[in-house]
């Protein structure tokens, strides 16, 4: 009964990643000109063949020595932090993070991060600092320490790195048009919309900060990022 409240009412519950999931399927389904209704049926009801399945597959899910074909969010979300939590413990990080970092800044270390940091609220700053260190939620990331088997992204277009997840990821066509309302011509630079400078930006580049504000309310909106960093 809980779990079809949250459904009705998704602005107010927690498990947003989950509840976002159900109404993916919802939608595709609908696409098909199905139609879909939720029910809620007792568990001690044995005369749905429904009910005579949820209970075996329980069950089955339960026995000793079974594991999940893949992991739940909120499984995932655990495995990460273990991850990390341990990467710090040994004092390193995966090979290649600073590197992300001086690629998409030429500018490093400077003073305009302050400023950059200086617009956000904490838990914007959160997800700017892990969309400029590439150390995201997002699988390319993940599959480096070991947190997601595969880098692939959900979509199925090709590995879930910075790049695709901000300019190219089907998923989040809708939640991307704040960003193109900004500068549509730059696009799939990475250095523009995270306060970078790139190798072509001459002495007197600023970083534009309506486009970084505008990159961090789309990574917000996507629900993909961890709002208090990994």
């Amino acid at each position: 009964q809980s779990s079809l409240k949250a459904i009705a009412r998704p602005q107010q519950q927690s498990g947003q990643t989950s509840i976002r999931q159900i109404y993916e399927h919802i939608e595709r389904l609908r696409k098909g000109n199905n139609r879909v209704k939720m029910i809620w049926v007792p568990s001690r009801d044995d005369d749905l063949s429904m009910s005579r399945e949820a209970k075996r597959q329980a069950k089955k899910a339960t026995r000793a020595g079974c594991t999940p074909q893949s992991l739940p969010y909120q499984a995932r979300s655990t495995r990460l932090r273990l991850a990390v939590s341990q990467l710090h413990q040994q004092r390193k990080l995966p090979n290649n993070v600073g590197n992300y970092s001086k690629r998409i800044d030429r500018a490093l270390p400077g003073k305009h991060t302050q400023a950059l940091y200086d617009i956000c609220k904490r838990r914007e700053a959160g997800v700017l600092s892990q969309l400029r260190t590439g150390m995201a939620r997002i699988n390319s990331y993940l599959n480096k320490i070991g947190a997601a088997e595969s880098d692939m992204c959900e979509c199925g277009c090709g590995p879930e790195t910075m790049e695709h997840f901000l300019f190219r990821c089907t998923r989040w066509e809708a939640e991307r048009e704040a960003m193109r309302r900004v500068r549509q011509n730059m696009m799939g630079n990475l250095s523009f919309f995270l306060g970078g400078k790139s190798a072509s930006d001459g002495a007197k580049w600023r970083p534009n900060l309506e486009a970084v504000r505008a990159t961090v309310k789309f990574a917000m909106a996507t629900g993909r990022l961890s709002q208090e960093g990994v």
